[in-house]
């Protein structure tokens, strides 16, 4: 489908994390911003006020009773992002979706299934798949081989979080919330089907799951150990990627290092602001040039085996 520019676009959620996406598209020459939906108008009206989008509604079905739109991108709580997205993709609107697509693989089958037949492209917001720091390393370890062995680890405080803002069902299952970027990112740099997964996790401290700990087999023979926890009282996010003679280690995804041949090479793109920029360009030009979404990306049969993997780890469960 050929579509007129700039692409009339909405923003579905108004909160920080909807206005880092606006961030990324609102100066861009190929999109226009037309309206923006949320239930807070205070969250409305800050996003007006700084950007002048000119209207406001405060549920999907009013903004799509009253505009057309190319373009929208989905971030609303975990929990409803599937229930969000569903008519839009009905409607065969392009959508960029905030992680998680859904809280089970099964939603995200009833996203791909409407997008399928409607024809909508969708790109799930994993957003460290476009980071210029992991996209830089996987390039130098694939050069000289394979990627042998990935460790990827994500941990966040669950006290902070437990203060009533998530429903019970999404605070028992962070790992979808925020680790999900790490495990999807196993997924990513192995490039493989996953074989066989081993795993464990555990109320320890708090009264949801707050341990997670994971061994990835890939057919490829690729190992991948995933780790995360909200036992701990800060945000930290770690990888490694291991090749031939070659290794990254990553902190933060703010800075990292590849050391091979005895040197150690310090990699740049540490502002890029997660990816987020890269991500969402990669997709407007999907739309301007009538192209699917392919890797690196992750479109919505990426977004099932990555939520089927994560349904994998959970099997691991100890009461």
């Amino acid at each position: 489908m050929t579509y007129e520019l700039p692409l009339r676009a909405a923003l579905i959620g108004c909160g920080g994390r909807g206005r880092a996406h606006l961030d990324t598209l609102y100066t861009s020459v190929d999109v226009d911003f037309v309206a923006v939906c949320d239930p807070d108008a205070a969250l409305i009206s800050l996003v007006h006020d700084k950007y002048g989008i000119r209207s406001g509604y405060d549920t999907v079905e009013a903004l799509l009773e009253k505009e057309t739109i190319d373009l929208a991108i989905v971030a609303a709580p975990a929990h409803l992002n599937a229930r969000v997205a569903l008519p839009l993709l009905d409607r065969g609107i392009n959508t960029i979706l905030e992680k998680p697509p859904g809280l089970s693989s099964e939603e995200t089958r009833s996203l791909k299934a409407s997008a399928d037949r409607t024809g909508a492209r969708c790109i799930v917001g994993w957003n460290r798949r476009f980071h210029p720091l992991l996209v830089n390393a996987r390039e130098m370890i694939e050069a000289r081989g394979p990627v042998v062995q990935i460790s990827a680890e994500f941990h966040k405080s669950m006290s902070r979080l437990d203060t009533g803002r998530w429903p019970d069902r999404v605070m028992d299952n962070m790992l979808l919330e925020t680790p999900i970027h790490a495990l999807d990112m196993c997924r990513a740099i192995a490039g493989s089907e996953v074989r066989k997964v081993y795993s464990v996790e555990r109320r320890s401290i708090a009264r949801f799951v707050d341990i997670h700990a994971a061994l990835i087999v890939f057919e490829n023979g690729c190992v991948a150990q995933f780790s995360a926890n909200y036992t701990t009282d800060a945000r930290l996010e770690r990888y490694e990627i291991h090749g031939n003679g070659i290794s990254a280690y990553l902190e933060g995804v703010k800075e990292g290092v590849v050391v091979s041949d005895g040197d150690s090479i310090k990699l740049h793109g540490a502002d890029s602001g997660g990816g987020t920029r890269e991500q969402n360009q990669y997709f407007v030009e999907c739309i301007k040039n009538d192209l699917p979404v392919q890797l690196p990306a992750a479109d919505l049969n990426e977004a099932i085996k990555t939520m089927e993997l994560a349904e994998r780890v959970r099997e691991g469960l100890i009461d």
